[in-house]
């Protein structure tokens, strides 16, 4: 059995840069995402995190939310997985989660006090098993261990870790449970810093962690996931093993991206196997340019950029 995936992330909708309005161009990947979703035809969206630039969107940035999942709802998509970031309000992304779920869109906001609730199994039209999707959202602190006065930095990284690994023990345990019993594949989502992965500065990845730069092994996801779709870092890449990756923010954050590809990943399965991941690139909506030297020189190249037509 033949299952398709379109995994995408860290849509930030809201962002804005240097105070200038971006709607037009999240308008426009929201457009081209539907269309690509139609031309591509997968069985499952998933949408690994930041979902909004913030714990309190606006009511346009809610309406840009709301209006793509109505149109990917009715397109030939079964089922949409929803996690938060450490951008979002878990609450807020939870809140109509039991009205969304009516037409298979999956959320999950706040980490579930039982992990096994974060292991949702995505069934065809026939009502039978055909994909187990892991949907840990970001783990804040609060979420994976007890915070004590005398506890140092290295005490605070040590537990962190320990709570994420251990988070992700039990989520993946719950899903081992459920594949034996149904024989389908295994998908993670995740919200996090794998150790190598890549930052650039000023591409707008925020630290997960009031004092530590903390960063999680690949290894926690076991061999026999046959997928991991990664959100938190911005730029598309894969880390360690082919089948661990971030798919990025769809347009560029910060002018450190200036020039920098964005994309999305179709990921073909084949019963249980990973068959094909492919990057596909995603259009530039708004070119972002950086210039340096003298007065003069900046002078001149901004005029120089003003008469291309496009925005300066």
């Amino acid at each position: 059995m033949t299952h398709r995936i379109l995994h995408t992330s860290d849509w930030h909708i809201g962002r804005r840069l240097k105070e200038r309005d971006r709607t037009r161009e999240f308008t426009a990947f929201f457009e081209w995402l539907a269309k690509t979703i139609e031309r591509e035809k997968p069985d499952t969206l998933l949408a690994a995190g930041d979902i909004f630039d913030n714990t309190t969107p606006s009511i346009q940035s809610q309406d840009m939310y709301y209006s793509f999942l109505s149109t990917i709802a009715k397109s030939s998509c079964r089922h949409i997985v929803i996690i938060s970031g450490n951008h979002d309000s878990p609450a807020f992304l939870d809140a109509p989660a039991k009205i969304l779920a009516l037409n298979d869109i999956h959320v999950i906001g706040q980490a579930r006090e039982n992990p096994a609730d974060e292991v949702i199994t995505l069934c065809d039209e026939n009502g039978h098993p055909e994909l187990i999707v892991c949907a840990v959202p970001y783990l804040r602190d609060r979420d994976v261990r007890t915070m004590t006065a005398s506890d140092s930095p290295a005490d605070t990284e040590r537990a962190l870790t320990e709570g994420i690994r251990s988070h992700y023990a039990e989520v993946f345990g719950a899903a081992r449970k459920e594949q034996e019993s149904s024989g389908v594949p295994v998908v993670a989502m995740g919200h996090m810093f794998v150790s190598g992965g890549r930052t650039r500065p000023d591409d707008g990845v925020r630290s997960l962690y009031v004092g530590t730069a903390l960063q999680v092994d690949g290894d926690i996801f076991p061999d026999w996931v046959s997928y991991t779709a990664l959100g938190h870092l911005h730029s598309p890449q894969a880390v360690g093993k082919k089948n661990i990756r971030y798919s990025g923010s769809p347009i560029q954050m910060g002018f450190g991206e200036a020039g920098q590809r964005k994309a999305v990943y179709i990921v073909e399965l084949e019963g249980k196997d990973l068959a094909d991941i492919r990057e596909m690139k995603i259009p530039c909506f708004q070119r972002l340019e950086q210039v340096s030297g003298d007065l003069m020189t900046i002078a001149g190249k901004l005029n120089g950029l003003g008469r291309t037509g496009e925005s300066v």
